[in-house]
Formats: structure tokens, sequence, C-alpha cells
């Protein structure tokens, strides 16, 4: 419908083509005003290169001291405005920004102009008549895509042929020249709009034959990425990469294929420009909150510059203003990677303008707040304070020009690259960089600034804006004997944020399936505590037990009086691993045996691994210590996961399934997931579930209204429900009412119940989500939510609209969801004849 209206003239900077659509987020009344025809300019503090169309959001703030202006330019009733400026959150028009009139002192711009503004010109505009939902941010922003699409469907083909009548087809120019001193310059065509992965995979394919795909897991601080750079080869000290901490290190996908090919390559994705910016205002938010509880300035630059996820540590691509501090705080910390000096780098100015402006801000917003407040409240006074001030910042025009002047220097640091080819949105944003060089040195030198966390590249790191990383190359270590071709797979470390360890992130499972094994790295001085349990057991319940090997790091500061020897050290690791099983045997019923199994047949041990290890480096005396026992098992590593097992023969027998067993199993799981949830929101007293704090809560949906992420903290809906089903699915296979023939040995019963788990929960894994994208207009509204009474309403509409709307538990009445695992299952049980009754 829409393919004969895409076209359109980008800005000065080169053309393109784009399907998105930005928002101009604008305050009511003046969103009434130009949705209404009424006022023809928009007046910004700033400009911007874009011309094409625009969709006007009204936020949440309103500007409610200027309803009788808009009046009065109107000539309309007062009554008028106010009835017509009610929408809140919402699209309210699209329309056309055909220029912008940078020179108020000379333009004719009308009454409408604001005097010391830039003027934005805005042409055939039409009200929507259905406002649609949206979770907006300041100035211009992207729509998602559901939004976008709903706001079109309003149009009529002549509106929409009017609307983009302005754009104009600039693809036939000649492309900017490239230089010696800058990297290519690609512009992605609209039809280029895919995935990070999926961009991965055009640019850099992953082998398949003979290659072994090993996705890593692992604990914060269990020496994750160090494994890797083992069986990279890569050296601890003059290649540092990938780099490691004792704190959180990776925060992107990593994918590293050891190849025999003889160039590097590398292809790098960032993060959208919508989920930087998001992030920002978060930092924003935060430090609004800080300065209210008066947190000493050495906080209130981190919180501004360094994401409370610690996804996004900007400090590392902008600097931090160099601050005066104790003599004790002024340690040598070489050693340790993590270290982040503070360094002018051209941006001191910035954020103490950004911490002056934001401490006015609260002042203000905080007086205002306290004015407003009566004891008959629900909220405690600085609870009040805390919701409506992280409501009001987020708004605030000094939020939007602070974000938009943090970008412009993050922006800058894309042009300090000097190689490679850097592919670009239609809004100019980056979308990719990729390159392929011969040296190892120089690549390693490169790629560093993408995944490194090093003092030495502090202020020119582009680390925080990378969404994954692939690199080839002929990687080798200097113990292992040959090579070997792997794609190693590194995501994320478990329990990076607090509480974040119960339940396993939805994102996970698909690594999982495409895996041909996992490895899971723990800490041999603590090890299986929470992280590696939830994902022991979301393992097994994928059906994914067999590809399982472990891998114990800190092996040498395993010690005790009764631990004399590396097999009593070994014997008392297994042991943990052996308790922690026993605990969890009802959750994996039969699976239990099998991860046994694994422990027993593939587990591993190292320690040292911190350092270079090289046979040609040890002395030939000594024919035991730590570095020999370590490379010695990183080579039995080698072998386990280079192993390709024989396929499972099948006999021709085949479970059985009463379809009560099916409903059961939906009920139990649906049941589970409400009754946490209950407890959660504080619904109900569940000692399994305890309340969680409604800023907690809060988060949670404006991340998800969002657009970015399903979960925050350990707060997972989706990843929660998905555990409960599999876990209750799971013990199902496990337990046919019958069988058609003779039961088969334990081996092809298992191979059955994983096979079947896997398939169920790929269905299962999309049927989930929609949970949160089928229910964003709920999340929004939730997230929308503040003052007196918004914790009670927030929980309802969670409950009442998203939970109960999209997971009902079976009751005879309400079997909408019940059904549609039943069609999912049905599809699985024809796949592997499966017999269900």
């Amino acid at each position: 419908m829409y393919a004969a209206v895409r076209k359109f003239r980008r800005d000065t900077s080169g053309p393109a083509l784009s399907e998105s659509i930005p928002a101009l987020t604008v305050r009511q009344p003046w969103a009434f005003a130009i949705a209404n025809g009424y006022q023809p300019v928009e007046s910004r503090k700033s400009a911007t290169d874009y011309r094409g169309p625009v969709a006007i959001y009204a936020p949440a703030a309103a500007d409610e001291e200027n309803y009788d202006d808009v009046a009065d330019l109107a000539g309309l009733p007062l009554a008028r405005v106010i009835e017509g400026a009610q929408h809140r959150q919402v699209i309210v028009a699209v329309g056309l920004l055909t220029e912008i009139c940078t020179d108020w002192r000379t333009c004719e711009c009308g009454e409408w102009a604001e005097v010391g503004y830039d003027h934005w010109r805005l042409e055939g505009v039409v009200k929507l008549h259905e406002p649609v939902s949206a979770m907006g941010t300041y100035g211009l922003w992207d729509m998602p895509a559901d939004v976008k699409d709903r706001v079109l469907r309003q149009l009529s083909l002549d509106q929409l042929a009017a609307l983009f009548a302005g754009r104009v087809d600039l693809t036939e120019e000649p492309p900017p020249a490239v230089t010696d001193e800058a990297p290519i310059v690609e512009i992605l065509p609209a039809a280029s709009k895919r995935s990070p992965l999926e961009i991965r995979e055009e640019l850099l394919p992953l082998p398949t034959e003979g290659y072994r795909r090993v996705l890593l897991l692992g604990t914060t601080g269990a020496g994750k990425t160090t494994v890797i750079r083992q069986l990279l080869g890569t050296h601890p000290e003059t290649e540092r990469f990938p780099s490691t901490s004792t704190a959180k290190t990776t925060v992107a996908t990593s994918e590293l294929i050891l190849t025999d090919e003889p160039n590097y390559r590398a292809v790098i994705t960032f993060v959208s420009r919508a989920e930087i910016e998001a992030a920002l205002v978060d930092n924003i938010a935060e430090t609004a909150k800080a300065c209210f509880e008066d947190k000493h300035e050495a906080t209130l630059v981190t919180k501004l510059l360094d994401h409370v996820s610690q996804r996004f540590r900007f400090s590392y691509m902008l600097g931090k203003p160099v601050l005066q501090v104790d003599e004790d705080d002024d340690w040598d910390d070489d050693d340790d990677e993590q270290v982040i000096s503070e360094t002018s780098t051209g941006t001191d100015g910035l954020v103490r303008e950004a911490l002056d402006r934001i401490g006015d801000v609260t002042r203000t917003v905080t007086f205002d707040l306290r004015a407003e407040y009566a004891p008959d409240m629900d909220l405690p006074l600085d609870d009040y304070i805390e919701d409506g001030l992280d409501d009001r910042i987020r708004m605030h025009p000094v939020t939007g020009d602070l974000v938009g002047r943090f970008m412009v220097e993050i922006e800058k640091r894309f042009a300090q690259l000097a190689d490679g080819e850097l592919r670009r949105d239609g809004t100019g944003w980056p979308v990719s960089w990729s390159w392929q060089c011969p040296s190892r040195k120089r690549f390693l030198e490169v790629v560093t600034r993408f995944s490194s966390n090093q003092a030495t590249f502090f202020g020119t790191l582009l680390t925080p804006l990378v969404d994954g990383i692939r690199v080839s190359g002929p990687f080798k270590p200097a113990w292992a004997p040959d090579a070997a071709k792997l794609i190693l797979i590194d995501g994320e470390g478990l329990g990076h944020t607090p509480g974040s360890v119960a339940t396993v992130s939805t994102g996970i499972r698909p690594r999982m399936e495409e895996a041909d094994a996992i490895l899971l790295v723990d800490n041999a001085q603590q090890p299986m505590q929470a992280a590696p349990v939830a994902v022991i057991k979301t393992i097994a319940t994928t059906g994914n037990g067999s590809k399982l090997s472990f891998l114990f790091t800190h092996f040498d500061l395993v010690k005790g009086d009764n631990l004399v020897g590396v097999s009593a050290k070994a014997q008392h690791v297994r042991e943990s691993a052996e308790n922690v099983l026993n605990s969890i045997r009802e959750e994996l019923g039969t699976s239990e045996r099998l991860l046994r199994s694994r422990l027993d047949d593939s587990t591993f041990f190292v320690g040292r691994i911190h350092e270079h290890l090289d046979p040609a480096a040890l002395d030939p005396a000594k024919k035991n210590g730590p570095a020999r026992y370590a490379m010695k098992q990183l080579n039995a590593l080698l072998d386990a996961l280079t192993y390709e097992p024989p396929p499972v023969e099948v006999g021709p027998s085949r479970p059985v399934y009463d379809r009560t067993q099916l409903a059961e199993a939906v009920r139990e799981a649906t049941l589970a997931f409400h009754r946490e949830w209950l407890g959660t929101l504080g619904l109900e007293s569940n000692p399994d579930a305890p309340k969680r704090h409604w800023a907690t809560i809060k988060a949670l949906t404006r991340r998800i209204a969002g657009g970015f992420t399903d979960e925050y903290r350990d707060l997972k809906p989706a990843a929660s429900l998905l555990t409960k089903l599999e876990q209750q699915f799971h013990l199902m296979f496990q337990n046919p009412a019958r069988w058609s023939g003779a039961e088969p040995n334990e081996e092809e019963c298992q191979y059955i119940v994983d096979v079947a788990s896997t398939m169920l929960t790929k269905r299962l894994f999309a049927l989930t989500q929609l949970l949160i994208t089928d229910q964003v207009d709920a999340w929004r509204r939730a997230s929308a939510e503040s003052g007196s009474g918004s914790t009670m309403r927030r929980a309802h509409i969670i409950v009442t609209e998203i939970y109960d709307r999209g997971v009902p538990i079976p009751d005879g009445i309400r079997q909408a969801f019940l059904n549609t695992v039943q069609a999912e299952f049905d599809q699985v049980a024809e796949e592997l004849d499966l017999i269900l009754e």
C-alpha cells in the first residue's frame, strides 16, 4: 500500500531511503493547536537537518500556563482548548516538516512563532481520528513499527500521497568521496531494515561445515571472557582481546570464529539511536533523583554517565570530569582493565553544565511537588516526590536539550574511525562497521575500540554502543597441538544486575537451541550459586542437557586442610554440584540423571588462566603445577567441545499423552505465574514472591513500553511464564500415559524428551513474547500512572489488562491460552509422531 510513497529527501549530509517516520514531541495545548490546523509553526530551541513527514506526539507533561495563549491565538474559547487538549502520551496527528527558519529577527513566520527560537514549519497536517498510544521521548524520535503502522493505517491513499509528496529520491547522486583518513560510509536502503544479527550474518556469515558452535554461559567474575582469551590464544598483556576485568566485561553478544583463513575479519553492529537516547534519559532521571537525595558530586557524575543497568557506560566514550579525590582513593590499579581514570576528553564542561541544570530543575520540580502534596495521599512525601520528579524530568525541555548535546558528542566518536566500512540508516545513525586485515596486531588494535574497557582508550571507546561483535581469523592457542574449528558465542554474564538470576532471560533460549555445545563457566571457590543453578535447570528443561559441559575456574584457589592434591579438590567441587542436582531433582525428573552424567564425564578444572599459557615457557624440570595442569585440562576441554556425538537411534515406539495432562500442565504453569505476580505486585501475600517497590515495577513497565527489552533486573514476565511452561511440559514429556509399543531404553526415552522439549520451547518462546508485544498499549498505560494511588492502579492494569487477558488460567470458560498452547503442541506432536489422545 505504501510502496509508492516511501521515498524521501533527508538532510544535507547525504541521500537516504528509509521507512522510518520520526515523531515530534509537542506538549499540550500546542499539540492540539497543530493537530487542528491552528498552529503552522513549532518553536524549538534548536534545528534539525531532517525534512519530511513527522508525527505529532503529545507527552504526559503539559504547559498548563499556556492554555490562555493558545485560546487567544486560535480565537477559541478557553474551555474548547482545555477540552481538546486532554490527550496524553499519544500520537495526535501527522504532517510534513518542510522548512526551519533559524533567523527569528528577520523571519515572517507569523504570530505563532516565538522570538528567540527556531521555527519548524509544518504543512499538510492530518489529525488522527483515533490517537495512537506511544511511549515517546523528547524532540524527534523514531516511532516503533507497531505505532507507525497504526498511525499510517488511519490515512487514506490521497492523504498518504500528499504527505509523502515532498519527498525526493536522491539515491542517484554520487556517493561522498572516500579518503584514506575516513571509513567508507554506506547508507542502508529501506529494504535493509533488519535485525543486528541478520546484518552480521549478511556481512560475515557463520560457517557451518565442520564447525561447532559453543555457547559460553557464566556468572560475573567467573572468568568466562578469560576462558575465551585462552581458546583464542590472545596474549593477556600485549593483545588484551577480549577485555577482561573482575566486574562486568561483556555487554554485547560476541561471536568469535576460529578459522584457517589468512585474513582477520570483523563486523560490528550498533544499538539503535532510540535506545541510546532512552538510556541517556534514564541517566538524567537517575541524576535528578540523586540530586534530590543530596548525593556527592562523584555519585552524580556516575549517575549521569553510566546507566544503572551497567549496559551503557558512556564514561568510556565521553570521559569523566577531573574530581578532587581523597589520597586513599588514588591507588594504582593498572592490572585491572576496568579502571577508568578521571581524565578530561573535552566534555568536562558539558558534564558540569548538565549537573548544574539538572540540579536547578530538580530543585524547582521538588518545590512544586512539595506544594502539591496532601497528607492524606497514599504515598509518603519522599516517594511522591520521587515519582513526580521522575515523570517530570523525563519530559522536561532541559532533558531534551542535554540528550541532544550528549548525542552530538557520542556521534563524534564515529568520526575517529579511520578504517573499515561504516553503514548508516536513513537517519544517519551507524548500523554496522566491517573490516578485514591480514595483520593480527593491527586488527586487534582497531577492533579493541569496540570491545575494550581499558583506561588507555578511555574517551575514545565505542564499546557502550555495540550490540554485537563478530570476528573471524586464524586464532590458535599456543598450548593446543592443532587448530580447532569453533564458533565461540559469548553474551552478557549472568547476574550482572543484582537479583537478576532467578529466571534466565528469554534471549538465551534461541542461542541454546543453535549451539552444538554449551559450556557453563563457574567459580570453583564458590560453585553453583543461584545463577548457574537457574541456567542448569533451563538447559535441562529446554532439552539441551546433552550439550552441557562444566568448566570450573580459579581452581588453584580452592584450599582446605582436608583438600590434599588435585583429585581431592576436584571431588570437593563436584560434590557441591551434586548437592545442587539433588536439591532440584523433583523439578528435573529423569533429566537429573543426564546432568549428573555430564558432570561426571565432561567437567574440567583450571586455574591461573589469566596468565599467558605456553608450553615453551614452562620449566621442563617441573612436571606438575597449575599452568601445566590448566593446559592439560584446556586441551581435554577442546576435545569435548569438538566432539561430534553419534546420532541416537530411536525405535518405532512413541509416547502417548492424554489431553488432560496437557491441560493440567498449562493450568499449573499459568497458576504459578499469576501467584508469583500477585505477590510481586502486592495484591496478595506470597512469601516466595514478596511485594516489590513501586519504583521497580514502574521501571519495568517503562522499559517494556519503550520496546527495547522484556525485563528489568529480576522482573522478567515473559521469561517467567516461559520457564514455568518449560518445566511443566518437560515433566509431562517424561511421564506419558503409555507407549504405543514397547517402552524404549533410558537413552532413547531421554532423547525423545529432549527433542520434544526443544521443539516446544521454540514455539512457546514466540507465544510468550506476545505477552509483551500484543499488550504494549496496556504496558504504556501502566507506565504512565503516577501520583497518589498509582501503585494499585498500575498493578491492576498489569494483572487485569495484560496477564488475565493474555494468559488466563484455564477454568472451562477462559480457554484461549490453553487452546493456543494445545495448537502448538499438536504441531510438535505431528512432526515427532507423538500421540495425543
